[in-house]
């Protein structure tokens, strides 16, 4: 492709941030040249300056003229490259919109996470109607309405900031989730009586942490590792799981994880409740597929579409305590099903969320990007 993609935005880079690096992962697999200007400044302390009015004015500022270096360098990259569109990585919202002012080249937004979502419907810190829920929503319209195509993980989730934004539909495409540091299937480990179970994240209410544990509670038979979880998470493993649970730090390395994941045979997804855990396939759960370990997780939508006949997958009620101890409680009778599961675990990675899918569907979205682009101009 003629000049490529220019990536434009103030990113995230390192462990805990793997969208990009996938981005770039697909577009290189595809074929397509990238060429990067990047800035920082933008998305650094946000928690504490939001906590802090004081520091507003002075935040602005920085944003402001971190902002203005960016729009120049996307200048310069531009007239130099002349790209075939330029690549807004998540976090956008702060940066689009100048971006968008700044050149007649095709951008694409990957928005990955709504603002609105994110803050009202999942974590629900902020109640809906409220003046700052409006405020993130339109903050989420402004961002999408100043592409010309603005990507989610999913096709649930496209549709449903399509329905947030008011925009039209054929705005807004999807990329999979995926493991750009995937390497090959840890081995199976050997036989240790309990069914292994492994947990990891933040413990935010999309992981329905407090749901898997109430279910683990109630079944013999099932030792769990936990890594991360709230500080109310890990009281509760501890005094319901006792010895059937080992804490880990609530944030280990990648090299540690892959460890813990050759020591389980089995990892635990997302049981919340939320509107999110229908339409989303978290990492957590394409990370695992990819170590060649099986998964339990809530019959979502999302899940279901891709994961459904797999034979990778098992499914529970999503924040159901009784249906996810029911599940556990066959798998231990039945540890044979886990093992089949894991054979076809890595294979099931590479079909959905593998290099080669989203080399696929980078071609699908870059194709359809100058229709796009005609019909919004």
């Amino acid at each position: 492709m003629n000049g490529g993609v220019l990536f434009c935005g103030a990113w995230d880079e390192g462990p805990g941030y793997p969208r990009t690096t996938s981005l770039r992962q697909g577009l290189v697999a595809a074929g397509v040249p990238v060429r990067e200007c990047r800035v920082e400044g933008l998305g650094r302390d946000k928690q504490r300056v939001l906590r802090s009015p004081w520091r507003w004015p002075k935040a602005w500022w920085q944003q402001r003229a971190a902002r203005q270096q960016l729009v120049q360098q996307m200048r310069g990259a531009i007239a130099q490259q002349r790209p075939h569109c330029v690549v807004v990585p998540y976090p956008g919202h702060g940066v689009v919109r100048a971006l968008r002012a700044a050149t007649e080249v095709p951008i694409v937004l990957d928005l990955f996470l709504s603002a609105y979502d994110t803050v009202v419907e999942d974590r629900r810190l902020v109640h809906p109607g409220s003046l700052l829920a409006d405020w993130l929503q339109a903050c989420d319209t402004k961002a999408c309405a100043a592409a010309d195509l603005v990507l989610l993980d999913t096709p649930a989730n496209a549709a449903y900031v399509a329905a947030l934004t008011g925009l039209p539909a054929e705005r807004f495409a999807w990329l999979p989730v995926h493991d750009p540091d995937a390497a090959n299937p840890v081995a199976w480990p050997r036989a240790r009586g309990d069914l292994r179970l492994l947990f990891f994240g933040t413990g935010v209410p999309l992981h329905g942490l407090s749901t898997l544990l109430k279910a683990v509670a109630q079944v013999e038979g099932v030792h769990l590792t936990l890594v991360g979880g709230t500080a109310a998470d890990r009281q509760l493993a501890t005094s319901s799981l006792g010895h059937r649970v080992m804490l880990e730090p609530t944030f280990v390395g990648r090299e540690r994880l892959q460890e813990l994941l050759a020591a389980s045979q089995l990892v635990a997804g997302v049981f919340g409740d939320s509107g999110k855990v229908q339409r989303v396939v978290p990492f957590k759960v394409v990370h695992a597929l990819a170590a060649g370990r099986p998964v339990l997780t809530a019959a979502t939508p999302a899940a279901l579409q891709w994961l459904d006949g797999s034979g990778a997958a098992f499914f529970a009620n999503a924040a159901d305590v009784a249906s996810l101890a029911t599940c556990l409680h066959e798998l231990v009778l039945r540890p044979e099903l886990v093992e089949r599961a894991a054979a076809v675990a890595r294979a099931t990675y590479e079909r959905h969320f593998g290099t080669v899918r989203l080399a696929a569907r980078w071609r699908e979205i870059l194709q359809r990007l100058p229709t796009v682009r005609a019909r919004a101009a």
